[in-house]
């Protein structure tokens, strides 16, 4: 394929447009949590163990069923599914309105939206694979990506201005609305997705899962999954421990970076390589996170912004290395092995540094969590091709 022939292939159709504004609605709806950890230290008075605990109920929910939804919607179809987990987050959503302690209910409802969660992004991430032209596939999950990244900021900065006005209630039922916009603009989207019998074999899941070239991917992304659950989650009560009131300038400046990288620099991933900018982008991922450590009033938004071009760039291209060369019937499964392999180490991290963060300080988390930066580099650059191939 020529170079102009990759740039003139139409991305933006109609049904990925569809596509997009759905996984918008939904990605309200997910990004109002990202505050859940002020919500647990200023309503619930949560300690630093228990903030860590509950994200880390949401990520073993995902990593249970994540990988189960990949394999689902490769052999029965996307679309159901994407409209299932929405319905199912608006349910949690409403029902969230109704806690008020650290305690059974809460890690249930977190432990819903982690399966809910894993419905929706199986779903439409093999949506968004199938609908990508083959040669535009780093850029089409870099777009697919945005409608969550879009609502990362917009999300948290309208939960805390209606928290300051209504209370956390009312935040908590407009994330439920956007869940129930999710489903009902699901139900126009086109599933593309072709049944099984077409005489082709299809690998099992746990077949995708212990490759080799798969089992790099997994240990990779899960290391960056470390480090960018400990600065989303633990960049909040340090702000706060430093005099700070409001948080929502990172998640500000981490969106605006974010989206701008994979708006302006979409095509640069396809053209220079997919592996090559997963490399450049780990080591700017490194100095992120480890410079959260010396934070002081003021450089949220800085800080958020780094983080930003380094994980808009980094997990697009690592994405493409993940799924290059699988076959349709397996997109469904390496995407859902992948986020699951992801929130294995945000999840795993988040409860780990939780209790570091209560012995040591929150500075040590993030030097702690820039470690695992630098030891997912080395990994990758010591890979043969840092994907995973299809074996025979």
């Amino acid at each position: 394929m020529s170079q102009t022939a990759a740039t003139t292939t139409p991305l933006i159709t109609r049904s990925f447009a569809s596509l997009l504004v759905a996984q918008a609605s939904f990605g309200y709806a997910f990004s109002s949590y990202f505050l859940l950890p002020k919500f647990l230290d200023t309503a619930l008075a949560a300690r630093p163990s228990e903030i860590g605990l509950v994200t880390a109920v949401h990520g073993l929910a995902v990593i249970a069923f994540l990988p189960l939804m990949g394999a689902a919607v490769d052999r029965f179809g996307r679309r159901d599914f994407l409209t299932a987990g929405a319905l199912v987050m608006a349910v949690a959503s409403f029902a969230f309105t109704a806690v008020n302690e650290v305690g059974p209910l809460l890690y249930a409802l977190r432990a819903i939206q982690g399966f809910a969660f894993s419905m929706a992004f199986a779903a439409g991430a093999a949506l968004a694979v199938d609908e990508a032209p083959p040669e535009r596939m780093g850029q089409a999950i870099g777009i697919f990506g945005l409608t969550f990244l879009s609502m990362n900021a917009l999300a948290p900065a309208t939960v805390e201005e209606v928290v300051g006005r209504s209370g956390w209630p009312l935040a908590f039922a407009l994330a439920g609305v956007a869940a129930l916009l999710c489903a009902a603009l699901s139900r126009r989207l086109r599933d593309v997705h072709v049944p099984h019998g077409d005489g082709q074999r299809n690998a099992g899941l746990w077949e995708v899962a212990r490759r080799a070239g798969q089992i790099r991917v997994s240990i990779v992304i899960a290391l960056v999954g470390v480090a960018l659950g400990s600065v989303f989650i633990f960049h909040q009560p340090f702000a706060r421990e430093l005099g700070m009131t409001h948080v929502r300038g990172f998640f500000i400046g981490y969106t605006t970076a974010a989206v701008a990288v994979r708006v302006g620099l979409g095509q640069f991933v396809d053209r220079v390589g997919h592996r090559r900018v997963s490399l450049a982008t780990l080591v700017l991922y490194v100095f992120a996170v480890t410079g959260m450590a010396g934070l002081r009033p003021g450089g949220l938004p800085l800080y958020g912004a780094a983080l930003g071009i380094a994980h808009g760039l980094f997990y697009p291209a690592f994405n493409a290395v993940a799924v290059s060369g699988v076959g349709e019937h397996e997109r469904g499964k390496v995407m859902a092995l992948f986020q699951a392999a992801f929130h294995v180490g945000f999840s795993g991290g988040a409860l780990g540094l939780g209790l570091l963060a209560e012995r040591s300080g929150y500075p040590a988390v993030f030097q702690a969590s820039g470690a695992c930066v630098l030891a997912a580099l080395l990994l990758l650059l010591a890979s043969p091709d840092g994907r995973a191939r299809r074996t025979a």
